[in-house]
């Protein structure tokens, strides 16, 4: 168990340096091996332990899948992800998979759908977790793209109070894990987008 939840943990941080498709066969062997334990006997701590290193990988999944520009197959990546978070509890995967969710479609350039979806992942997120921070710094970018600058300078004032909470990551590269530095380059697209 701890071998495998080491190795998500090293696939996140993999993830910024490492082309996605590359990623996405390593990611689909873990999520492979861990399928084979949970079809062994387990104790229902260890059952519990695969499903939620199964959901992290599953998201790692999606993410790489958009990425690639393969929307169907990341979204089946996403509601895996966000049924496994669901029957283990586990809120900050859950929101996470509404983050990835806001990312997408503010890439699309569906603007409001990433306001509404960043504002959902907040809600479901832990307070102060990084699921919660990252969805708050995307909802800035997505009022910023529709012009409204009351709501994303709302948006950039709460970020900048979650992450002053927070202190840099043991693994500061790690796509799950908030890293007060983004915060910089977050403010400065939304700036750039609001003409600021």
């Amino acid at each position: 168990m701890s071998r495998l939840e080491r190795a998500v943990d090293d696939l996140a941080t993999a993830y910024p340096g490492t082309r996605p498709v590359v990623l996405l066969g390593r990611v689909r062997a873990h999520l492979s091996y861990a399928a084979g334990l949970l079809d062994g006997r387990t104790s229902l701590a260890e059952h519990r332990r695969l499903l939620v290193s199964s959901g992290w990988l599953s998201l790692l999944a999606a993410t790489c899948l958009i990425d690639l520009g393969r929307r169907p197959a990341a979204l089946a990546y996403l509601r895996t992800a966000a049924q496994l978070a669901a029957e283990t509890g586990h809120a900050e995967i859950g929101a996470w998979c509404i983050e990835t969710q806001a990312w997408q479609v503010l890439t699309d350039g569906d603007y409001p759908r990433a306001a509404r979806l960043s504002r959902h992942a907040q809600q479901a997120a832990p307070h102060g977790g990084s699921a919660s921070i990252q969805a708050t710094a995307q909802e800035g970018r997505a009022w910023a793209r529709l012009g409204a600058k009351p709501e994303a300078y709302d948006a950039l004032a709460r970020t900048e109070a979650l992450v002053a909470r927070i202190p840099v990551p043991d693994r500061p590269e790690h796509h799950y894990q908030y890293d007060p530095v983004k915060a910089e380059a977050y403010v400065a697209t939304t700036l750039a987008w609001l003409g600021d």
